[in-house]
Parts: structure tokens; C-alpha cells; sequence
């Protein structure tokens, strides 16, 4: 069953306006029906309850009087009397006034014969009551007992029997007309749970042709999509009708046939190159993943040389040719059956099946000589070679990440080499994997207090006292103890962490010097910076904070810096050390002689010291070229108004050479190991005082 209406909307009115008009019937019905009652049950309420009193109070009148009859019957002196005549009229003019109150209430003709009766009965009762009385007062109280029981309590017994009766009938006339109001009240109650049942019936008919006439489409609607989620785009959508339904239909077969095309167009995105038509990144794992997981053979990774220089000198348009061409030459060599991906770049991928490390490097030979043909793009000749990296699986993995990584590391060995090709059974351990988390777990400890500075005194061998002492990490981590600052802080300046810890450094190096300056130790601290640090724009403004706020004089602090952390950006480094020397701040080139500068151009630069490397100090007693060198270099700073601290010397040989040839400073295990600021400051003090 079908509602013939084309519009949804008119369908639901209609479901709705009929649902609405029944339970409309139903309230006014219910509302009705409960009005009647509520006026049947103000009238029981009204006159039936307040007869009732009326009654039983009459009936209580009428005892009293007869309970103070009695009670002068059996009264000799006449002035106790007097009261009891008084109560005993009031009881019986409150009776005959009840009397007539209840025979002016509307009592049925039954009620109503009674109540006359019982009225005449208290008007015969009231004559025989004064009879008893004046014989009281004019006989006595026995002839008047007498009186009493022969006639006045005959009457007085009726009286009481026929106002108990009426009470009676009055109690049943009302229990009557409740038991009426409540079968009426069932009637009312069954024939609204008649009409509701047949509002709910009615309504859940209607509600179930409307809802057919829009579920039947929708589950189409429904089943249509599900193929869709699925995959499935040839699913037949139903023509639909006129209404919204079938609007929703067409729209729904528009959106199929759209989303069919984009996916292809997706499809065709996420795995092909659109350069090259070749597979990209994605496709190539995928595919290397499905054929080469129980198969054995090569994975080749090819980089075109010197291509970015190309691109830049002869545009985008003639890079992506090249690309092109390469593709294409590499596609003609390796045949059909090899897989031939460009993963990005100029970064092309092979894999070869079955390959051994003979057939693999043949292959790359005739890749190589393919490519180093010229080749012309838009009239201008190219000239181009290539790097190659060969991983072989399963020797050297089982799975396309750890291959492709492989294959990269020798492939940049091969560029590096200069030699067009490398394997990956070449190449050495890849970094742990320790180091990939070694950066957050860095930050943790920053951020924890787990890193340290401990101090390594430098002895002024003129003075024979410790004048300076250099700021070393280290990290107290809380599972594999204390690491030396050489497993972590070159893997921090490679990453750029230095920018975070070298700051903390700083404030802590200065707060401890200013706190061993107020005990009244004279040490010069050390710090290194390293080259991310020196570049930092921020460096000097930040220093210059700290001091202020610590109050450390500017003379009491050196920064120490590594030639190699001037050849990246001299003049930006050379600025900062300008503005650093002119705040008063000591300067010293670290490491010296490990790297490439001269003297020549350290004298150029604002520095109060120089510190020999440890490689020149070590044997320098027992070795002539060291000697030679360090002399040297010790009387060219001497010309230069240089400081030079020898570093690593830890043999007393060693310090004696030193000293005899006049060296200003000496570091080393040979005068006192590293050690924390609580160890440090009583160490200098015992040791300068001795």
C-alpha cells in the first residue's frame, strides 16, 4: 500500500494532521467525561456528605437532651437543676434547628416523609420532656421518673431509633450515588483507552504506509552507497519517481559516476609518477613487497649527477625533459620484466629478480653507459652521469624500507667516492637505533634537571694556583647512569638540540660562578659553544641577561669556540665575537691545530686564548714533531699577546715540558679530573691555599 500523493511533504502532513485529530478527539472526549465527574463528585461532596452531618449531629442533640433528663431526674436540690435545664433546652433546640435544616436540603420524597416523622416524633418528645419537668418541680423527682419511663422514653426511644434510620438511609443514598460516580469513571476510563487504541492503531497504519513509501527507496538508496563504499560503481541506481526520493536517487547516480572518475584520477595520482608515467614511491613498495618476499635479486637506487645544477642554469622545463629521458633509457635497458620506478627527485629505483651481485652490477654497467650517451633537449647537448647504490635480499634485508635505506647509504658512498657504484654489503653499521629516540629522551632530561656541569680546573702554571676551569657536561640518566657529553652532544649539534641545552648551560655556569666569586675564589669559567650557537642572532643579548642578573663581572666568563665554527659563516661568527669581546667577555679558540686555520687568521680574530689539542700534548716530553709544534705555537701567541692552554696533559713529564717552556695554562687528568661545583669549590680553595 502506497499513499498516492508525490510529495514526501504531503505525505507526512496528512499522516500527521489525522494522528493529531484523534488524539485531539481523544482530550476533548477525556476533558468532557472528566468534567461530568468532577460535578457529580462536587454535589455528593455538596449535599449527600453535608445531610449526613446534618443527621448525625440531629441524632446527637437529641441524646444529649436525653442524657440531661436523666441527669435531673436524679438531681434533688433544685439549684443543681437549673443547668441542666438550660443544656438540655439548648440540646433540643439544636436538634429541632438540625431537623429543619436537613428537610430544606432537596431530600428525595422517601427522606423526606422521614425526616416529617422524626420532626413530629421530637415536637411529642419536647411535650412529654416539659411534662416531666414540671412534675420535677411541682410533684417530685419519682412521680416525674415514673412519667419518665411510662411515656417520655417510649417516645424518646423512637425518636432516637427514626433519626438513626434516617442517618442510615442518608449513608446508603450516598453510597449509592459514589458507586454510580465510580462505574461511570470505568465507562469514561474504557472508552478513552478505546478511542486512544484506535488513534494508535490508526496512526501506526498511517505511519507505516507513509514510512513504506519512503524506506523501500531509501534501502535502495542505501544499498547503492554500500556498493559504492565497497567499490562497486556499476551497482544499478533506481530510475525513482517525482519526489524528493527520486531527486535523492539522481543525485545519487551523479555522485557515482563522479567519485568512479575522481578515483581513477586518484588512483592514477598516488601511484604513478605523472612526469615519467613510471610507478612512484608508493607503487614500487608496493609491487616490490608482493614479488620479492620469497624471491631473492637486487634493488638498484640511481641518482642523477650534478642535476640540480642543470635544473638551475637551464630551467625547470629542461630538468623535467631530462627526467623524461632518463626514465626512458633506463626503461629501454632493463626490459619490460624489470620494475622501473622514479621514487622522487632525480632519485630513479630497479628492482631486478633473480639477481646476483654479478648480473646486478652488469646491469648497472649498461644503465650507466646508456645514460652517459649525449642526449639534446631544446638544442642544448647534455652530458650526464649517474651514482648508483645496489642492495641484494635477502643479504642485505628482507623488507623494501630496509633496502631502499641500504641502497641509499651506498649510493652516497658512491658519489662521495666518485665511483658511479656501490653495494650495500659495503657499507658499515647504520646508526642505532638508540640515536632515533636520543633527542626526546634529551629533551625529557632537560626538562627533568638530569644534566650537570662539573668543572676541570686549568692550572696557571706561572702561578702555580687555579685561575680557570672549564664548564663540561654530562648526563645523569636515570637508567643507564652518567653519560659523557661525547655520546650526546655531537649528535645534539647535528640536530640543532645544542640551540636548547647550550642556554641552560650558560645560566648555570654563570649562577655557579657568581656563587664561587662570593666565596672568594678568583676562577675565570669556560663554556663551549658550538657553531649553531655562535650563528644564533640572540647569543649576545642572552649572555649579557645573564650576567646582569647573576652580577658576574664579564672578565670571569671565556666562551670557548672551534675553528670549524668560523669557516660556516665567518662574518656573521666574527660579528658576534666583536660584540661579545667588546662586552668584556674572554674569548678562546678550542681544539686548535684539528682544523685548517693558521695563526695568520687567528690574529684577526678578537680572542684573549688559544687551546692546543690534546693530540699535539699527549708525549709531547717524548715526541719530537709535538715539541716542535707546540713551541712554536706557544711563541707566535707570546708575539700575539695570546694565552695557550695545553689541553690533555696527565703525566707529570708532560707538565714539566710545559712549564719549562713557558705554556700559561695546563688541563688535563695530569692536575685534577672533572668534577660537580660541590666538589669543585673546596677542591680550588685546598688546593690554592696549600
Amino acid at each position: 500500500m502506497t499513499i498516492p500523493f508525490t510529495s514526501i511533504r504531503a505525505r507526512l502532513i496528512l499522516a500527521f494532521s489525522v494522528l493529531l485529530g484523534l488524539l485531539f478527539a481523544v482530550a476533548a472526549l477525556s476533558l468532557q467525561r472528566l468534567e461530568g465527574l468532577t460535578a457529580t463528585t462536587q454535589e455528593i461532596v455538596n449535599y449527600q456528605a453535608r445531610r449526613v452531618f446534618i443527621a448525625q449531629s440531629m441524632n446527637q442533640h437529641a441524646q444529649s437532651a436525653a442524657m440531661n433528663l436523666i441527669r435531673l431526674l436524679h438531681t434533688a436540690e433544685r439549684d443543681n437543676r437549673v443547668p441542666l435545664y438550660l443544656a438540655m433546652d439548648e440540646e433540643m433546640a439544636a436538634s429541632g434547628k438540625a431537623a429543619k435544616a436537613l428537610a430544606q436540603t432537596g431530600l428525595a420524597p422517601d427522606s423526606q416523609t422521614a425526616i416529617e416523622q422524626v420532626t413530629d416524633l421530637q415536637q411529642r418528645y419536647a411535650g412529654l420532656l416539659q411534662e416531666t419537668v414540671e412534675l420535677i418541680e411541682l410533684e417530685s423527682p419519682a412521680r416525674a421518673r415514673i412519667h419518665f419511663e411510662d411515656r417520655t422514653q417510649k417516645v424518646l426511644n423512637t425518636l432516637l431509633f427514626e433519626s438513626r434510620t434516617l442517618e442510615d438511609e442518608l449513608q446508603q443514598t450516598m453510597q449509592s450515588e459514589l458507586e454510580q460516580l465510580r462505574e461511570s469513571a470505568a465507562r469514561a476510563r474504557i472508552l478513552v483507552i478505546l478511542l486512544a487504541s484506535s488513534a494508535l492503531l490508526a496512526g501506526t497504519g498511517l505511519a507505516w504506509a507513509v514510512a513504506r513509501g519512503i524506506v523501500m527507496p531509501v534501502q535502495k538508496a542505501v544499498s547503492v552507497a554500500q556498493a559504492i563504499a565497497s567499490g562497486d560503481y556499476h551497482k544499478t541506481v533506481p530510475a525513482g519517481g517525482h519526489d524528493e526520493l527520486g531527486a535523492l536517487l539522481r543525485a545519487l547516480r551523479v555522485m557515482r559516476d563522479s567519485i568512479s572518475t575522481r578515483e581513477e584520477k586518484i588512483l592514477r595520482l598516488a601511484y604513478v609518477d605523472p612526469l615519467t608515467d613510471l610507478p612512484n614511491r608508493t607503487r614500487f613498495m608496493e609491487l616490490f613487497n608482493a614479488h620479492a618476499s620469497k624471491a631473492s635479486g637486487a634493488l638498484i637506487l640511481l641518482n642523477i649527477d650534478r642535476f640540480a645544477p642543470i635544473n638551475n642554469a637551464l630551467g625547470l622545463q629542461v630538468g623535467d625533459h631530462l627526467l623524461c629521458k632518463v626514465a626512458m633509457r633506463i626503461t629501454e635497458v632493463a626490459g619490460e620484466s624489470s620494475l622501473v620506478a622514479r621514487l622522487w627527485g632525480d632519485k630513479f629505483a630497479l628492482m631486478l629478480a633473480g639477481a646476483d651481485r654479478a648480473s646486478a652490477a652488469a646491469m648497472v654497467q649498461q644503465i650507466l653507459s646508456a645514460l652517459r650517451a649525449p642526449m639534446t633537449i631544446e638544442g642544448q647537448r647534455l652530458d650526464i652521469d649517474a651514482s648508483v647504490g645496489v642492495a641484494l635480499y635477502p643479504q642485505d634485508g628482507t623488507d623494501v624500507t630496509t633496502l631502499l635505506r641500504r641502497a641509499d647509504l651506498a649510493m652516497t658512498v658512491a658519489k662521495r667516492r666518485q665511483s658511479s657504484m656501490a653495494f650495500g654489503s659495503e657499507m658499515g653499521d647504520e646508526p642505532a637505533h638508540e640515536q632515533l629516540s636520543l633527542i626526546g629522551e634529551m629533551r625529557e632530561a632537560l626538562v627533568r634537571g638530569d644534566f650537570v656541569v662539573y668543572y676541570q680546573p686549568k692550572l696557571n702554571l706561572k702561578q702555580n694556583k687555579i685561575t680557570a676551569a672549564e664548564a663540561l657536561i654530562r648526563w645523569r640518566h636515570p637508567v643507564k647512569g652518567m653519560i659523557p657529553p661525547m655520546h650526546f652532544i655531537p649528535f645534539a649539534e647535528q640536530t640543532g638540540f645544542v640551540r636548547e641545552i647550550t642556554p641552560w648551560v650558560l645560566r648555570q655556569v654563570i649562577e655557579d660562578a657568581a656563587q664561587w666569586q662570593r666565596a672568594g675564589i678568583v676562577v675565570v669559567a669556560s663554556v663551549n659553544l658550538s657553531t649553531r650557537d655562535l650563528l644564533n642572532h640572540g647569543l649576545v643579548a642572552e649572555i649579557q641577561g645573564l650576567l646582569s642578573r647573576s652580577d658576574l663581572p664579564a672578565g670571569q666568563l671565556c666562551l670557548e669556540i672551534t675553528e670549524s665554527a668560523l669557516m660556516d659563516e665567518p662574518e656573521l661568527a666574527l660579528r658576534h665575537l666583536d660584540e661579545l669581546s667588546a662586552h668584556g667577555l674572554k674569548l678562546s679558540i678550542d681544539d686548535y691545530g684539528t682544523g685548517h686555520s693558521s695563526l695568520a687568521y687567528v690574529k684577526t680574530l678578537p680572542v684573549d686564548e688559544l687551546k692546543i689539542d690534546r693530540t699535539f700534548i699527549t708525549a709531547v716530553d717524548a715526541t719530537p714533531r709535538n715539541a716542535a709544534i707546540v713551541r712554536s705555537t706557544i711563541l707566535l701567541c707570546q708575539e700575539l699577546g695570546l694565552s695557550v692552554v695545553a689541553e690533555g696533559a696527565e703525566t707529570a713529564e708532560e707538565l714539566a715540558w710545559l712549564k719549562s717552556n713557558q705554556c700559561d695554562f695546563v688541563q688535563g687528568y695530569g692536575v685534577a679530573k672533572p668534577m660537580p661545583l660541590t666538589d669543585f669549590i673546596p677542591w680550588v680553595q685546598k688546593f690554592n691555599h696549600s
